[in-house]
């Protein structure tokens, strides 16, 4: 009697161990006929994803003491005021970059407009342009001080009278040739530079978007480079003729 009862419940022990199974592979397994879910696909990377352009006020610039180097190399730190492009991370942005002759540009002007890009966990500056405040809030930068950047505006980020809040001086190391910087746009006096026009620093950055993709700064730029993105100005239709009513 014992070992009948042993024996029976040996195998209700095995028939619902085998229930238990068959419902788990119904619940997980498809319908007939039904398609297996499709993995989800991932997200194309992001190609400007290592680029951060801001708008900042310097706070420290210094040498970088390598003596495997050949020199000319900075180090410098930013305070974030406006941010363009890149993810945030935190107020400060600390970045190298090189020059080679004279002291650094970036030491004329206390605000600038940063196109920097990342390698690892360094920034290195691709480009760079002094900025000041502008009328009615946000920055503005100075009209172009180059043929080269000037040919590269054309009909894009104009330059005009009345942008700056107040006056936008800065500081040039070498006094700088007044032919390079047309009347109607400075004032030069010695190592000073006044801007008397000015370009909304949004304006800066949507010309050189440019910069994102390649990381070549503007004045990198070979002439032929410069004339193939650049946008030619339109000419407006001349005026239709009349026939004559005679």
């Amino acid at each position: 009697m014992l070992r009948t009862t042993r024996r029976t419940a040996a195998v209700l022990l095995f028939a619902l161990t085998t229930l238990s199974a068959c419902t788990r592979q119904a619940a997980t397994s498809p319908a007939p006929g039904t398609a297996s879910p499709e993995p989800p696909v991932a997200a194309a990377p992001d190609p400007q994803a290592d680029l951060v352009v801001v708008v900042g006020e310097r706070v420290a610039l210094d040498d970088i003491q390598d003596p495997d180097s050949l020199g000319g190399g900075y180090r410098a730190r930013y305070r974030v005021l406006e941010r363009f492009h890149g993810r945030q991370e935190g107020p400060m942005v600390d970045f190298e970059f090189y020059q080679h002759l004279g002291e650094p540009h970036l030491l004329g002007f206390s605000h600038a407009l940063l196109f920097l890009r990342r390698d690892g966990d360094r920034l290195s500056e691709v480009a760079h342009y002094p900025v000041f405040a502008a009328r009615g809030g946000g920055w503005a930068g100075c009209a172009p001080a180059s043929e080269m950047e000037a040919r590269r505006r054309k009909d894009r980020a104009r330059a005009v009278p009345g942008v700056f809040a107040g006056e936008a001086t800065y500081t040039e190391w070498v006094a700088p040739n007044p032919s390079a910087y047309p009347a109607e746009h400075f004032r030069i006096s010695e190592n000073r530079i006044r801007c008397l026009t000015g370009t909304p620093a949004q304006e800066l950055y949507a010309l050189n978007k440019h910069i994102l993709e390649t990381g070549v700064g503007p004045n990198s730029l070979t002439p032929e480079q410069v004339e193939a993105i650049t946008v030619p100005v339109v000419q407006p239709a001349a005026p239709a003729q009349q026939p004559d009513e005679g």
